[in-house]
């Protein structure tokens, strides 16, 4: 078998829908076809062709993630990925995987970002877990505040025009104070708040906005109602909860807390989010799960490390191994803090050994190396060490990374 790769064209829309499809065993929705098309940025989307027909496909968008010292930088984060069932095994998804590694590269963003639908399949390629997110449910009738929150703080509830107008500038606003968040492109916005449900948003759904005075940014959470007809139990879900001011996120929170005809509240929330410690009844919030959620993929070393920050000063040696990119293998010394940090090549001894998948992992200090170490997944050369990278790999702002957008 005979595998072509190339860029795809806009033209090729219909066939990738029917690949992804059948990748993910999920029916094509007309809502489907439109989001891809208003959304898709078709010279970063990649096909691959078994004679005339497409038998695999990914793609990435441009964003900025938000780093370690709250610095952006462009990424590539990756979308699409399927190969047909009929293809699978026979090598397409690693020929479109390194195509795609070699296209980010070439843009000059160093790192890759995705969210991976199984969790055993982008480690071979160099990803690492980095952020994760936990799901939680709060009771109602228990959900009191410890102490009132927010006063003179007003609330509305927003049309889809307005939430389309005003919500991109308070997300722009919460995603740059919050290390592993994206930006959402422009084109996404009409479907985040469109007629129709798909991924990313839409459907049937309330939006509700605090809006401070003009010295702090607003915020905005979106949520739907749903009730069990044999039981009459209804549940809220909350979709997003956005703000970058924690007294708007409080207020934001009081009110879903709030919503009449309600027994219960869900959520997807970072994993060291505060709502809990607002909470009269500690126990009125419970975990219900938590799971992986950004996965990064480091494709140059320099750049990417000389682009966050640290939690201290202090300079370590990192040999890394990368057997899917063998040019990144080799040992970099990084000298870092909060105000920014030189990266190198270097024949020095090593502080501390690791793939590159856990390198991934350390780099929106969403784990800590000593905790990878105890797993086997890193080496250092003492526990001092260990201990020194704890503090150097760690965000200055104290906060875990955490990504509010799927894509």
């Amino acid at each position: 078998m005979t595998i072509e790769v190339r860029t795809l064209t806009i033209a090729d829309a219909d066939e990738a829908l029917v690949v992804e499809a059948a990748a993910f065993s999920s029916p094509i929705k007309p809502a489907d076809r439109d989001q891809t098309l208003l959304t898709t940025e078709w010279d970063r989307m990649i096909g691959a062709f078994d004679g005339s027909r497409m038998c695999g496909l990914v793609g990435d968008y441009r964003v900025d993630v938000t780093l370690p010292g709250l610095v952006t930088v462009p990424t590539a984060a990756v979308t699409a990925v399927g190969v047909l069932p009929t293809h699978r095994r026979r090598g397409v998804l690693s020929t479109l995987i390194a195509r795609q590694m070699d296209d980010i590269a070439d843009r000059g963003e160093s790192v890759a970002i995705l969210t991976a639908s199984e969790a055993t399949i982008y480690s071979r390629f160099g990803y690492g877990v980095a952020s994760s997110c936990v799901s939680i449910e709060v009771q109602r009738d228990r959900s009191a505040f410890l102490a009132p929150v927010g006063p003179g703080l007003p609330l509305r509830m927003l049309t889809r025009d307005e939430a389309t107008a005003l919500a991109p500038g308070w997300f722009d606003a919460a995603r740059r104070a919050r290390p592993g968040e994206i930006s959402r492109p422009d084109t996404w916005w009409p479907v985040i708040f469109g007629e129709h449900e798909t991924w990313k948003g839409g459907g049937d759904q309330f939006v509700v906005a605090c809006e401070p005075d003009d010295s702090r940014p607003g915020g905005y959470a979106t949520y739907r109602v749903t009730r069990d007809e044999s039981t009459g139990a209804s549940s809220l879900v909350v979709r997003d909860l956005i703000a970058a001011d924690p007294d708007v996120a409080a207020v934001l929170w009081r009110f879903v807390l709030d919503v009449d005809l309600v027994d219960v509240i869900r959520a997807d929330v970072a994993v060291d989010d505060p709502l809990r410690w607002r909470l009269a009844d500690w126990r009125a919030l419970s975990v219900v799960g938590d799971r992986d959620f950004l996965w990064a993929r480091v494709l140059d070393p320099v750049g990417a490390l000389a682009a966050r920050r640290y939690g201290v000063d202090d300079e370590l040696v990192v040999a890394v191994d990368d057997p899917f990119r063998s040019a990144n293998s080799g040992s970099y010394r990084v000298a870092g803090g909060p105000a920014g940090a030189e990266v190198d090549r270097t024949s020095a001894p090593a502080d501390l050994v690791m793939g590159i998948s856990e390198l991934g992992s350390l780099y929106l200090g969403g784990s800590a190396p000593t905790r990878l170490a105890r797993a086997g997944r890193i080496e250092g050369r003492s526990p001092e060490v260990l201990t020194r990278a704890d503090r150097f790999f760690a965000s200055p702002e104290g906060l875990q990374a955490h990504c509010s957008t799927g894509f």
